[in-house]
């Protein structure tokens, strides 16, 4: 039995390639259902945000597992194996603990430290659970994951003046504008969700008073804009809103462009002034690439961000060693614990049978047993 990972992330695929493999918070549940149906896997966890696509699991075999996530993302996403195995990442057992770990810590991500990844681990594992694939061995690799994101944050300065994808786009366009701020400027904020509300308080460090806030749910634009002093309005409006803003950041959950070539278009006739900065930080992307070839448009995505991201990374790798070092000692913990309920295929069996505080007690036994610490199950 292995634990094992197959993924793609920033660093080994451009944005056109993540986009196509990104299983949306909607069909999350479904792909669960599909995963589960692998021959080797035995439990399963998914995590797709807007820099990678990830699939764990626990698996019978290592090599007919592996291939099995890479055969369901595959047939899932409706992507041939040519187009992405020599860019995906295959890692097992001690690689795939110390992968996820590194990735709930924030240390795997284009904005090293960035605060949303570790709510998003919690997430997959979360639901990945509610649909009955996750249990001992994954559900611990999961609970272990996130002590290790925790830690880093409590224990280091990686937490410290927290960046995201969306701070990092607010950047782009205060550079592109080559402004100390953007208080003289009209921004546009499409999607309400937490990507928005990120980029809305981004905004307000960057000195920007003219914010409007626009979304499928009139609700949550206004929640947003209240909270932030801006605007609400909806998506019907959006027309009049590229007509009028100096910058728009994009960054709704729709499965499809929200913001197409002819919509763009149209509001270019009406526009007083140009141009009109975009900055689509969405996967799938909100924005048709097409819209970057009208005259008076500058339009950057997700792989754009890299440039800007690389000062934040500088700045931070000090604190990535002593992260490592965090790791290092979960790694060593969550071993140590597998060992432990591994000794004896009769305790496999009544771990199988008990529920999740019988579990806790078991293995609390086990760690006497063998002399381990006393410390909470992973």
């Amino acid at each position: 039995m292995s634990i094992v990972v197959v993924g793609v992330n920033h660093r080994t695929a451009p944005i056109e390639l993540l986009e196509r493999l990104s299983i949306s918070q909607e069909k999350l549940t479904k792909a669960l259902h599909q995963l589960d149906n692998c021959e080797h896997v035995l439990e399963g966890a998914i995590l797709s945000t807007c820099n990678r696509v990830e699939v764990y699991a626990v698996v019978s075999r290592f090599h007919g597992g592996a291939q099995d996530l890479k055969n369901f993302l595959s047939e899932f996403c409706h992507v041939p194996p040519e187009d992405f195995t020599d860019r995906a990442y295959t890692y097992h057992d001690e690689g795939a603990l110390k992968h996820l770990f590194r990735v709930a810590a924030g240390i795997d991500s284009m904005v090293v430290g960035e605060s949303e990844i570790l709510g998003q681990v919690r997430r997959a594992f979360q639901i990945a659970q509610e649909e009955g694939m996750v249990h001992r061995v994954l559900g611990a690799a999961g609970r272990r994951a996130q002590r290790v994101g925790k830690r880093a944050r409590t224990e280091t300065a990686i937490g410290r003046n927290p960046v995201s994808v969306s701070s990092a786009a607010v950047e782009l366009a205060r550079r592109a504008f080559g402004a100390g701020d953007l208080s003289d400027k009209s921004v546009a904020i499409v999607g309400a969700g937490k990507m928005g509300g990120l980029a809305a308080r981004a905004l307000r460090t960057a000195g920007a008073d003219r914010v409007t806030v626009v979304n499928r749910s009139e609700e949550r634009a206004e929640a947003l804009a209240k909270e932030f002093g801006a605007e609400a309005l909806p998506l019907d409006d959006l027309p009049r809103v590229l007509s009028e803003a100096d910058i728009v950041i994009s960054s709704t959950t729709a499965p499809q462009t929200v913001i197409d070539r002819s919509l763009v278009e149209a509001s270019l006739t009406a526009r007083s002034k140009a141009p009109l900065f975009m900055v689509d930080i969405a996967v799938p992307r909100d924005v048709d690439p097409d819209v970057g070839d009208l005259d008076g448009v500058v339009l950057r995505d997700i792989d754009d961000l890299k440039g800007v991201v690389e000062v934040n990374r500088e700045s931070r790798l000090g604190e990535v060693s002593a992260i490592e070092e965090i790791i290092a000692s979960e790694l060593e913990h969550f071993l140590a614990w597998e060992r432990s309920t591994e000794m004896d295929p009769r305790i496999v069996g009544l771990l199988a049978r008990a529920n999740e505080s019988e579990i806790e007690e078991i293995e609390r036994l086990l760690r006497g047993h063998f002399g381990l610490d006393d410390e909470p199950a992973p």
